[in-house]
């Protein structure tokens, strides 16, 4: 006997008529084009339960969908190809329970605009970068993106958070205007960070910890590394904060900020600039006569690369 699968598209699920308190029979076919991370929270009972969201796509459109079943994530990887069954729709979105029914199949061959829009569906549109320096002012709550290189990276430790043994690891980073550190929270602590790396990241939220302004990440964080960009920027080196054989670290204020970070310059650089003789055995001794000194100078990766001009 010659079974017909009774199947239904994305268009028509959104155009159905059907008494949406019920579970769908018909079968959805998709791909699973985004997952997000996952979310911890209490329900009405203040039981510790976990949710994750999912955009989906087949050739009619898109739909986003939210799954309440911890066991399925493993299942619904991005790019895998499913079936649905036994599911919500509800105000739009598609609701995945313990009574639904998910089978991997082979992926649908999707159009690239349809991919695209599904793509959106998860991420909400990102701030624009802003320097670094701007978090001291931004209000509690306010959703920042921000770049820079990784300056200190601390261990990934468990805390218990909301009933949920959570991971989170705190990075640091800085640009050429100031240096923030920033919480990266359950997933996002997976993230590989080194010292030295150029990274973007994304909606991140501003919080006060022991007086001080920092970073979190949130569900729609995005962390990409990138090429550090050159910058000309103005500053003054007041001190010497440690000196190595090719590079040192100055204690730097740079102009408009109102405190002074560390900023790593090369030796030969800052020797030829000032006339110290290249076999002075105490370059830092030597150094002393001309600090305080302003400078215009070429900023990369954490790093003075150039400089330009005295001021």
């Amino acid at each position: 006997m010659h079974y017909v699968l009774q199947m239904i598209s994305i268009e028509e699920l959104k155009n159905s008529k059907e008494d949406n308190t019920k579970p769908y029979q018909k079968a959805l076919r998709v791909n699973i084009i985004r997952c997000s991370t996952k979310t911890y929270y209490r329900n009405s009972k203040q039981e510790n339960r976990v949710l994750y969201h999912l955009a989906l796509a087949d050739n009619t459109g898109t739909i986003k969908a939210t799954c309440y079943d911890e066991s399925y994530y493993m299942q619904t990887k991005e790019q895998n190809g499913m079936i649905i069954r036994n599911y919500l729709y509800k105000n739009g979105i598609l609701l995945i329970t313990k009574q639904t029914k998910i089978a991997r199949m082979p992926p649908l061959t999707i159009y690239a605009g349809i991919i695209e829009e599904a793509e959106q569906i998860l991420q909400p549109l990102a701030p624009p970068v802003s320097p670094i320096k701007t978090v001291r002012e931004a209000a509690v709550k306010t959703v920042m993106s921000i770049s820079g290189t990784i300056t200190k990276v601390e261990d990934t430790k468990t805390i218990f958070v909301n009933g949920q043994d959570t991971k989170i690891k705190s990075i640091t980073i800085n640009d050429a205007t100031d240096s923030v550190k920033i919480s990266l929270w359950r997933e996002a602590s997976d993230f590989t960070t080194d010292i030295g790396q150029y990274v973007q990241l994304t909606h991140l939220s501003v919080h006060m910890f022991n007086g001080e302004k920092i970073l979190n990440t949130t569900r729609n964080t995005t962390i990409q590394e990138k090429q550090p960009p050159h910058e000309d920027i103005n500053v003054t080196i007041f001190g010497v904060e440690t000196t190595r054989q090719e590079n040192s670290t100055m204690a730097v204020q740079i102009t408009g900020s109102d405190h002074i970070q560390s900023m790593d310059i090369n030796n030969t650089i800052l020797m030829d600039f000032l006339s110290i003789e290249t076999d002075t055995e105490d370059f830092e001794n030597s150094l002393m006569q001309y600090l305080p000194i302003s400078l215009n100078v070429s900023f990369c990766n954490g790093c003075i690369t150039e400089i330009i001009k005295q001021l």
